[in-house]
């Protein structure tokens, strides 16, 4: 197709565009954020520190 290097990251977004675009158009429409997985971390609080020699 002769597409110069430089210019595949702008291609590759430009055939998302219409996705990103009607997944943002939802979104404000139904009044929710940026759309980011909830994260909740379900690990120890605290963990005693080892030496590295001990690990």
């Amino acid at each position: 197709m002769g597409i110069p290097v430089e210019m595949f990251t702008v291609m590759f977004a430009l055939g998302r565009l219409p996705g990103w675009i009607a997944q943002w158009k939802e979104m404000r429409q139904r009044k929710e954020p940026i759309g980011r997985p909830r994260q909740m971390y379900i690990g120890q609080n605290h963990r005693e520190f080892k030496e590295i020699s001990k690990r």
